[in-house]
């Protein structure tokens, strides 16, 4: 178990169940899976709310929420969803570094994996660092190339088209980040 899961765990047996709930209510909904637990949330918030603070209830409810979790996380989910989104808000120009962004250079390749390369770097520097660690890589396959700005701000990483990318790959990018939000989040852990 990596230190990173292992800290999450731990924040979830010591977190505020109302905020355990909060977050999970979140992640389900950026992961669209809010259907599929909807009848359950409702009824830890209903137990929570007529049991007024009872101790013991409030840790069944903790387990159970905790147990939840779990399964997510054991099915591939990245729960920092919940605290984190993926958004994509229109094209920027080069004066987005005023504006706290930088620059980015995204590789979704058909297997399901994500390549990036972050920085003040222009986009072709970075292009070509992403392109020289796949063919170090030897990675085959169909490649879907994103020529991006970015921010980090108020849990969330806002994704910006710039110049170089074009109208048909910027709409097929709004597409994956609503289909692969939670593999986006786990790709960019490290911006935020």
């Amino acid at each position: 178990m990596a230190l990173r899961d292992l800290r999450a765990r731990l924040g979830e047996r010591f977190a505020d169940v109302w905020v355990l709930l909060s977050d999970t209510d979140n992640f389900l909904s950026r992961a669209r899976l809010k259907p599929r637990y909807d009848r359950r949330l409702r009824e830890w918030r209903q137990r929570l709310q007529e049991s007024r603070g009872d101790p013991e209830t409030t840790r069944t409810i903790r387990d159970e929420i905790v147990a939840v979790r779990r399964a997510l996380r054991s099915e591939g989910w990245e729960l920092r969803l919940g605290s984190l989104d993926v958004t994509v808000k229109g094209f920027r120009g080069d004066d987005s570094m005023a504006r706290g962004f930088s620059r980015m250079v995204l590789y979704l390749a058909g297997d399901g994996a994500i390549y990036h390369a972050v920085g003040e770097a222009n986009h072709i520097a970075l292009d070509n660092q992403v392109r020289q660690r796949l063919a170090a890589m030897k990675a085959k396959g169909p490649m879907e190339p994103h020529y991006l700005w970015y921010r980090v701000s108020a849990g969330e990483i806002e994704l910006a088209g710039a110049d170089s990318e074009s109208r048909d790959q910027f709409e097929q990018l709004k597409v994956t980040v609503d289909e692969r939000k939670s593999d986006l989040v786990r790709a960019f852990r490290r911006l935020s």
